[in-house]
């Protein structure tokens, strides 16, 4: 017989961790978005340079969630890890190789996006714990894999075009991220009530 008040306890660690991942990822997504969109007459080295830190924050973020995320197999975790990793070097490849071409960055964050979007859907659909971070991790998986295909097919747009993708991308993503950390965090205060015991008032 399966205790109530443990599964609880599993259920709101798994949205708290998802919340504070969720916000914290919203938050720096829709400040680099913002920047993107009022600023996109900046040169492409200040470009390559935002770009890079990003994919480091993400990446370093990524890393943290698969170290201490709640309610997936050690395997996803891992594979969290990993993307995270990936998304660390390429910003470093961005940082190092400041004078490099848009097309061959638009190239390579394309593939980043597409990577980390298919470990995202596979992570989400592994959670036992928590409707809105299997929800919200999928949902955010399939709109990398749709933003890194428009990247990776189309990489010759002009710079202004990317910047607006960009922007407009990490806006989208900053937007659901907080939302969805949001209705973790509401979802976990009513599981943190405590689950109805049948014939107790």
């Amino acid at each position: 017989m399966s205790d109530p008040y443990g599964d609880a306890a599993l259920e709101t660690a798994a949205l708290q961790s998802f919340k504070r991942m969720a916000i914290f990822g919203g938050l720096v997504s829709l400040a680099a978005g913002l920047f993107l969109i009022f600023w996109p007459d900046k040169t492409l080295l200040f470009l390559v340079t935002l770009l890079g830190i990003w994919l480091i924050l993400v990446g370093i973020f990524r890393v943290a969630e698969g170290l201490t995320s709640k309610g997936v197999s050690g395997g996803h975790r891992a594979l969290i890890a990993v993307v995270g990793v990936l998304y660390v070097i390429v910003g470093i490849l961005c940082l190092r190789h400041l004078t490099g071409t848009v097309t061959v960055l638009a190239a390579i964050l394309g593939i980043v996006w597409i990577v980390g979007g298919v470990a995202e859907i596979v992570t989400g659909f592994a959670r036992t714990h928590g409707t809105w971070p299997k929800i919200g991790t999928v949902l955010l998986g399939v709109l990398s894999i749709v933003a890194g295909l428009i990247l990776f097919l189309w990489p010759g747009p002009t710079l202004t075009v990317l910047v607006w993708i960009a922007g407009l991308w990490l806006i989208a993503l900053g937007i659901i991220q907080l939302v969805l950390g949001i209705a973790s965090g509401r979802s976990a205060k009513k599981t943190t009530s405590g689950p109805m015991i049948p014939g107790v008032a």
